[in-house]
């Protein structure tokens, strides 16, 4: 990996993942433990800008805590997770083509009641640097974080990849590469039934979007799939109360920081996806809806929308 390398660093909170996803291919044959100390080092990395001289720290109570885990079983399970993480390595060609492999952490340690890790420059660096060359998804940590199946976050994580385009086809092959999944689930009903169903299933319990999928067929014969990413309605309490009878209400003129804030929700709003300039990345829909939420007309065509991401209309005077 080359220090010339054009990128940026874009800072979000540690409530969220932001995997690039190579990473997220990379990981696939990792234990579901192994995958939830990946997630909550890499917020954490990100944030603190880690070197390889940083070591981050998870305690047992944080993992039992985010992964909803007993905290009675979690001292094992964080032990093996951070042992067996110090034998994974994963590979990329540099800058000269030259295939060069890289352990995922230098060095951790396992105390009673804690691990503490370093990770390489080379995985630091896919933590906290993110372009157009080197596409990344993001999400919140604590809906990834409740899911227990040993597909649902790799599921989760592609649905979250083209949750802007709402359908998005695979082929089979390319699905169990994406997946890293083993020979024994070349027959499709061992991988409807046991890969694929199931982590529909909890995901559509237990995050906020629902998935869908229907079979691709080249005559009899299924070569792929394809799958209806929608988020869910996101409502808070009151307000349905609080923008009831406001059908025939114009939404006023948004402050500067109600842009703010709406432009990124909306941007992430799958129902709205289909009103966003097409071929643009997140961060450029939500440059054009700083611009587009100042206009009355916007307004008026969007109300739906905006009402559906949390905007409260203001009391009306007596």
């Amino acid at each position: 990996m080359s220090d010339l390398v054009d990128t940026y660093e874009k800072k979000y909170p540690e409530t969220l993942v932001v995997m690039r996803n190579k990473i997220e291919q990379c990981f696939h044959k990792m234990t579901l433990d192994e995958k939830r100390l990946i997630i909550l080092a890499s917020s954490t990395a990100r944030v603190i800008d880690a070197t390889e001289k940083d070591a981050i720290d998870i305690t047992v109570e944080q993992f039992a805590r985010e992964c909803d885990l007993k905290v009675s079983s979690a001292y094992k399970q964080l032990e093996v997770a951070s042992k067996k993480l110090l034998n994974r390595s994963f590979f990329y060609k540099n800058e000269r083509g030259k295939r060069v492999g890289v352990n995922w952490v230098i060095r951790a340690i396992y105390d009673d009641g804690y691990t503490s890790i370093c990770f390489p420059n080379e995985v630091l660096f896919m933590f906290k640097k993110f372009d157009d060359n080197n596409p990344f998804t993001k999400y919140k940590k604590e809906e990834v974080l409740k899911l227990k199946g040993e597909y649902s976050i790799d599921l989760y994580h592609l649905a979250k990849k083209y949750e802007g385009m709402k359908i998005f086809q695979i082929t089979l092959e390319d699905y169990r590469l994406e997946l890293r999944l083993p020979k024994s689930y070349d027959r499709i009903n061992n991988l409807k039934s046991r890969v694929l169903e199931p982590a529909i299933k909890e995901i559509n319990e237990k995050t906020e979007i629902n998935i869908s999928y229907e079979n691709v067929k080249r005559g009899r014969t299924v070569m792929g799939l394809k799958f209806t990413v929608e988020a869910k309605p996101t409502k808070r309490k009151g307000l349905e109360d609080s923008n009831q009878n406001n059908e025939d209400r114009d939404i006023p003129p948004l402050t500067v920081k109600q842009i703010d804030r709406f432009a990124p929700l909306l941007a992430n709003y799958a129902p709205f996806g289909s009103y966003a300039p097409s071929g643009k990345s997140t961060q450029e829909v939500i440059s054009w809806l700083h611009t587009q939420l100042g206009d009355e007309a916007f307004l008026k065509t969007h109300k739906k929308h905006l009402l559906a991401v949390g905007y409260t209309f203001p009391k009306q005077k007596s």
